[in-house]
């Protein structure tokens, strides 16, 4: 598939939006501003991916309280850091990223 700079770029705003502070209203925007297929489906990807990431972060930081939680927000962090650039790489080469866990769930 052969995507466009725009496309690219949209897409990579939506999976790093985390790395300027819009983890959720990022993706939320783009998806509500675009018209494209493409463009919706990946910042649909990265929505719900840091939706999780903030779910599980708030599980496994009150788990910290007993310890834990501690290597759990250790593995979340990672993935958190990992699979955004993961996508961004994916779709510059122009693949259909879908995010391991809960891209399941968006398509």
């Amino acid at each position: 598939m052969m995507l466009t700079t725009e496309q690219k770029l949209l897409c990579g705003i939506a999976h790093l939006g985390w790395m300027v502070g819009f983890p959720v209203l990022a993706p939320i925007v783009i998806m509500l501003l675009t018209g494209d297929i493409f463009i919706r489906n990946q910042a649909k990807e990265a929505l719900i991916f840091q939706i999780g990431m903030i779910v599980l972060g708030a599980i496994f930081g009150v788990l910290s309280f007993v310890l834990i939680g501690i290597p759990f927000l250790i593995l979340i962090w990672g993935a958190g850091l990992i699979f955004p650039i993961i996508a961004v790489i994916r779709i510059c080469d122009g693949i259909d990223y879908s995010y391991p866990i809960t891209g399941k769930f968006v398509r």
